[in-house]
Parts: structure tokens; C-alpha cells; sequence
């Protein structure tokens, strides 16, 4: 995961500013729903440090789904380019066989260095060489959104233990009245 997001971060320095700011709206929208539950508590400095250290994974977990939605918007033109590198090597009718499908993702991969961590372990057998290159695009495509739909659950938990923590840390705020308070004003007053 930290590879990718390196990675990420080389290629495409859009997906951690967009990703940065989601988190922060996130967060905005975090302090917002527990100082709405929560108007009588305060937020204490063990609270603060929980956010920021909310912050952080909330925003690592964003710019991984930023930079994943970026590599399914561009996952045609790694088809076209799959499909030349096939074009040059095979028949359209050839079958291409384990062995050379994993010769193929070594080139993408050495074009592409980022879909390394989406493809890598890819197995594609049993296709022609014109069904390869639509085969990959979609399995790309496929893992890309189970690997999103995984890192929002990574978000939801994080945001989960973060409320749980910052709820139990936060100081509540007492009303007292002082008892000589009430004796001294009554009814007569007024």
C-alpha cells in the first residue's frame, strides 16, 4: 500500500491534493456530527491529537481512492496499449497462453510502472490475442473497484475508532449552580 502511494503521489500529484481535500472536508464533517451529538462537552488536546492522527490515515486512505479512480479513467488507453503491444507479437486469432499474458503485463508494467500493484498477479489464459487486451482493461477496471470500495471501508473503520476515541476523550463540561445561589433568589424577588 505505501508503494502505491508513492507511486501515486510520482505520477500523479492532482490525486494527493484532491485527496488531502476530501479529507479535510471529512473531517469538517466529523467535528461537525460530534460537536452536534456532544454540546456539552469540549474537545481536550488528546482529542486534537486523535483527529490529526485521524486526519493523516483519512487522508492516505483518500488519495489511494483518488489515484485509483484516475487509473480506471484512463484504463482505455492502457487498453489501446495493450492491444498494439499484442498486435505486434500475435495473430488476432492466436490463443495466448499463461506464459506469454504475463510477458505482456511485464512491458505494461515497465511502460506503466503504477499498475504494477493492479495487475501484477493478473492470470489471463484461454484468450485470443484480440480478446486479451479487452480482458485485462476489465479486470483492471475490476480490481480498481474492489480495491476503492476496500480503502472506503478502511475510512469507515478509522472514522468509527476515531469518534469512539475522541467521544471518550473529550471533557464534559458541568453546570453547577450554587446551592447559596438558589437560596438567595426567590419567588419574592421578582
Amino acid at each position: 500500500m505505501w508503494w502505491a502511494l508513492f507511486d501515486i503521489l510520482k505520477y500523479s500529484f492532482s490525486s494527493a491534493i484532491w485527496g488531502i481535500l476530501i479529507a479535510v472536508i471529512c473531517m469538517a464533517l466529523f467535528v461537525f456530527l460530534i460537536k452536534g451529538w456532544y454540546k456539552d462537552a469540549t474537545f481536550s488536546p488528546v482529542s486534537y491529537i486523535i483527529g490529526a492522527i485521524l486526519f493523516v490515515f483519512l487522508s492516505v486512505q483518500c488519495v489511494l481512492i483518488i489515484g485509483s479512480l484516475k487509473i480506471i479513467s484512463t484504463t482505455d488507453y492502457y487498453e489501446t496499449e495493450i492491444s498494439r503491444i499484442v498486435d505486434n507479437a500475435y495473430d488476432a486469432s492466436d490463443e495466448v497462453t499463461k506464459g506469454q499474458s504475463d510477458d505482456i503485463i511485464q512491458v505494461i508494467i515497465d511502460r506503466f510502472p503504477i499498475l504494477h500493484y493492479d495487475i501484477g498477479g493478473g492470470e489471463f489464459s484461454g484468450f485470443t490475442a484480440k480478446e486479451l487486451p479487452h480482458a485485462m482493461a476489465d479486470e483492471l477496471r475490476s480490481f480498481m473497484r474492489w480495491y476503492i470500495f476496500r480503502r472506503i471501508l478502511w475510512c469507515l473503520g478509522f472514522v468509527i475508532v476515531g469518534a469512539i476515541c475522541v467521544i471518550r476523550s473529550m471533557s464534559k463540561q458541568k453546570k453547577y449552580v450554587s446551592s447559596n445561589l438558589r437560596r438567595s433568589v426567590s419567588y419574592d424577588d421578582f
